[in-house]
């Protein structure tokens, strides 16, 4: 399992979590909320779905459109997990890795989970906080700056209201799916969320798969 996870796995690899670093950090300089006029500064407020459409087609651009998904407002989901909600669209989802973006409206805090795979969240827009059960400060993320997770470690999170993550997961994604399907049946009975989740998983999964020949 070990020589798989570390071996095999990355060959199936396509996305770099640096590379996603560096692309949502290009997408942000175009945002830059200060602008000077004379003597004083202006702070213009950030159109947010405008700047998440933008690290989308960044991403496209760079992949190529067969390996990310549009953006459809109604593909975005909640996801409930380890305590806290969200909402998410998916991007990219194969058996090896996937690529989100997620996010809350209203603010969020829960548990990361503990995976076989390794996470990297880069902030595009708010904050994120986390700690592990030693810490006695909290660790800050900031737009730009991406959180990795590592395999088999766990936090607690949590995120303002308006904070927004490209999220990148690469190891056994299939295993990381019972974390984001429990809660539905121990607590929010939505079951049109976890059909949705559900589909629109196993249909990208499908089509990286059949289509594009990558796991």
């Amino acid at each position: 399992m070990d020589w798989a996870f570390y071996v095999w796995l990355p060959t199936n690899y396509i996305f770099d979590p640096q590379t996603l670093n560096e692309i949502v950090n290009g997408v942000l300089m175009k945002y830059n909320n200060v602008e000077t006029m004379g003597n004083s500064t202006v702070t213009n407020e950030i159109n947010v779905e405008n700047l998440l459409r933008d690290v989308r087609d960044a991403l496209a651009s760079h992949y190529g459109e067969e390996y990310i998904n549009p953006y459809v407002e109604e593909d975005w989901v909640f996801n409930n997990a380890g305590g806290a909600m969200g909402q998410m669209l998916i991007l990219h989802a194969s058996i090896s890795e996937y690529v989100i973006l997620f996010g809350t409206a209203v603010g969020t805090e829960g548990h990361t989970g503990v995976h076989y795979a390794d996470d990297y969240f880069t902030i595009i827009h708010g904050i994120q906080t986390a700690a592990y059960p030693f810490a006695t400060k909290p660790e800050v993320y900031k737009p730009g700056m991406t959180h990795h997770l590592k395999s088999g470690y766990a936090k607690q999170y949590s995120m303002p209201s308006g904070s927004f993550a490209l999220e990148l997961a690469q190891g056994w994604i299939p295993c990381m799916l019972p974390f984001g399907f429990l809660d539905t049946f121990s607590s929010t009975l939505d079951l049109y969320t976890l059909y949705r989740t559900v589909y629109l998983t196993a249909k990208d999964m499908g089509k990286n798969l059949l289509v594009n020949r990558k796991f």
